[in-house]
């Protein structure tokens, strides 16, 4: 447990330099594949794991959603805490620090759990993905994002090859569910030679 919070706070001091070294890192605007799968579902409880700077929680909160959005970096965290204040959401969209591969979220608590390119090292993916399915209570849907690992071919950033899942071993996460899907979504990209391309998302949508 020492040795997993020690590496917890290298990875949240490695992310707080990354924020700090710029007014802004992400677009602000709602992950593609949460915008298309949670449109349509009544608001509710939801979990935004990895949520940056917020931009997909305050999506759901401008739908009516009560969203708890975790990230690793408290410089992310205070940034979408003083977006959700700016907007006027701050009574539904709440936002803390944490690292759910040592504390999980609570079991049960959520209508939606969400992880949006959510990528870790092996050691971590048991703890993290199991924890988030858990926390998906009986009715709600589970809905993780991950880069395809063919990605790398193209020369685009993308996390290490060791973070990648393959479709199977994404799909057990989703153990005791009663529906569960794992799929390939293309999308448009731009290779190394700055030529179009096609990327793939690996989705994982399951209801429990």
């Amino acid at each position: 447990m020492k040795a997993a919070a020690e590496n917890s706070d290298e990875l949240a001091a490695i992310w707080d330099a990354r924020y700090g070294a710029s007014e802004r890192l992400w677009s602000g605007r709602v992950n593609p594949i949460l915008e298309a799968e949670a449109a349509s579902l009544a608001p509710g409880s939801a979990l935004d794991a990895g949520c940056g700077e917020g931009g997909d929680s305050l999506w759901l909160a401008r739908r009516g959603w009560r969203v708890t959005g975790y990230d690793l970096s408290a410089v992310a965290v205070e940034r979408a805490r003083a977006e959700a204040a700016r907007l006027g959401f701050s009574d539904l969209a709440s936002f803390d620090r944490s690292d759910l591969a040592v504390d999980p979220p609570p079991e049960s608590a959520f209508d939606l759990v969400s992880g949006q390119y959510l990528h870790v090292i092996p050691s971590q993916r048991e703890p993290l993905y199991r924890g988030l399915a858990a926390a998906v209570r009986p009715g709600g849907m589970l809905l993780l994002v991950l880069h395809d690992i063919r990605d790398l071919d193209l020369g685009i950033p993308r996390p290490p090859a060791e973070t990648m899942l393959e479709a199977e071993e994404l799909r057990a996460y989703a153990d005791g569910f009663s529906a569960a899907d794992v799929e390939l979504r293309p999308r448009a990209a731009v290779d190394r030679a700055g030529q179009p391309a096609t990327a793939h998302d690996l989705v994982l949508r399951a209801i429990r």
